[in-house]
């Protein structure tokens, strides 16, 4: 998950842009696997670089989704286990990398021996976990010295057009000082944190196809769903149009943290 979906420790401080997290939200990106494959943005190489061990380490990905970050694993030769709750997302897994072990069960019940990985890894997804049972579960599966490492993609609006793509408040800032601990909703062990720019070329068509999978916006009834898809692509339309352009630039950073459990 990115930006519109995250928690909100985890990419801006605001108040009223989500709703509580209802529990149709966690489980409802499987629907639309394709899409959600197709229109999601992919993590850069630097912050791949930081979540996991060197080459041939032995790595698990928790609530995988569709495979946005196992493919950047399977690229880097990590032997490599992903656990994923929905079957239908775990199936486009399967079809792109079948030589990954893949397991259908959640966080709370990794289906790993006791210190068995060298890193257990998780992409946009941990806000959507369990935090003390997960870490707990986390910790047994690794190896001494081993960490969690967890990224999440967050938007940097500058321009007018991008907070309104974004339903945020100009006003608001980027909650940069949390303590990595806090961010990750943990009270034991140490943690530390990182950051990496990237930008996103965006065309309309682009951030239509990346808005219809945010949860929010896609648990809504039709009518309403597809107005705020059409306003959504317009606002990018326009800023192409403003500078003569096909594409526009979206900043973002990924947002890594690496957590060693108290041993």
């Amino acid at each position: 998950m990115s930006g519109l979906d995250g928690d909100a420790s985890c990419a801006v401080t605001r108040t009223g842009m989500m709703a509580a997290m209802d529990t149709a939200r966690p489980t409802s990106f499987g629907a639309w696997a394709d899409e959600y494959h197709r229109w999601r943005p992919s993590y850069p190489d630097a912050a791949v670089d930081w979540l996991v061990p060197p080459q041939g380490a032995q790595v698990v990905e928790i609530g995988a989704g569709t495979g946005k970050l196992t493919e950047r694993l399977v690229e880097r030769g990590v032997d490599l286990d992903v656990v994923e709750p929905d079957g239908r997302m775990l199936g486009l897994i399967n079809q792109r990398h079948p030589q990954v072990r893949t397991h259908e069960t959640g966080v709370s019940s990794l289906p790993l021996a006791d210190a068995s990985v060298d890193a257990a890894v998780v992409a946009d997804a941990w806000h959507w976990f369990p935090k003390a049972e997960a870490a707990e579960e986390v910790g047994r599966v690794l190896r001494p010295h081993g960490w969690l490492g967890c990224v999440w993609n967050v938007p940097l609006p500058q321009d007018a057009w991008e907070w309104q793509a974004l339903k945020l408040d100009p006003a608001l800032q980027l909650a940069t000082d949390l303590d990595p601990l806090d961010r990750l909703g943990l009270t034991t062990g140490q943690a530390e944190q990182r950051t990496f720019r990237w930008t996103w070329e965006l065309t309309p068509q682009q951030w239509r196809g990346f808005v219809s999978t945010v949860s929010h916006v896609r648990l809504l009834p039709k009518d309403e769903r597809e107005a705020t898809l059409d306003e959504t692509e317009q606002l990018v339309s326009r800023a192409c149009s403003a500078v003569g352009a096909t594409a526009v630039p979206l900043a973002h950073e990924a947002l890594c943290v690496r957590w060693y459990p108290a041993r």
